[in-house]
């Protein structure tokens, strides 16, 4: 009964109407979506890889996941299985968005050098470099307030990205 309830606070501290639901897959805003896939595409501009498309089945996928997480009072850990590569971003006190978390994730470049990913270089860049890997056509994402008051928003990504031994693009 106590996570039913905590569900329902969560679902009910991120507004937005059943028409975005339907259109994003997630509790995301159409507006927030559109911006994250915007910045997302002009990264993987930038270093010349393919476009992404929004996926509703993705996002309800992450939006599962950030509800879970949520519910946990904001865990952050990555699901244990899944054929989906996967970014997590908190934000602490403030309302998050998937812009901003794109954004946070982006920042990593800044100690990206495009040599193939190993355990010393994955856990620095690894946000970044899912955003951009070569392969990858689809991104979804989902968002959710925590009982502490924290926000949690979740990427994935199809197919996965971040393979040891090789480079994003």
């Amino acid at each position: 009964m106590k996570s039913k309830f905590l569900t329902f606070f969560c679902f009910a501290m991120i507004s937005v109407s059943a028409q975005e639901i339907a259109a994003t897959g997630s509790r995301l805003g159409i507006e927030d979506a559109k911006d994250a896939l915007a910045l997302h595409n002009q990264v993987r501009k930038d270093v010349g890889t393919a476009p992404l498309t929004w996926s509703a089945e993705l996002s309800k996928y992450a939006q599962d996941w950030a509800d879970q997480l949520a519910n946990r009072n904001c865990a952050f850990e990555h699901r244990s299985t899944g054929n989906y590569g996967e970014n997590i971003y908190m934000a602490s006190g403030t309302l998050a968005t998937a812009k901003q978390a794109s954004a946070n994730w982006y920042s990593e470049i800044k100690t990206f050098k495009n040599v193939p990913l190993n355990s010393n270089n994955w856990y620095d860049t690894g946000h970044y470099t899912q955003m951009v890997w070569k392969s990858t056509q689809k991104v979804g994402m989902g968002i959710s307030k925590c009982t502490n008051g924290n926000y949690i928003v979740v990427a994935n990504y199809d197919p996965p990205g971040n393979f040891m031994g090789q480079t994003p693009y």
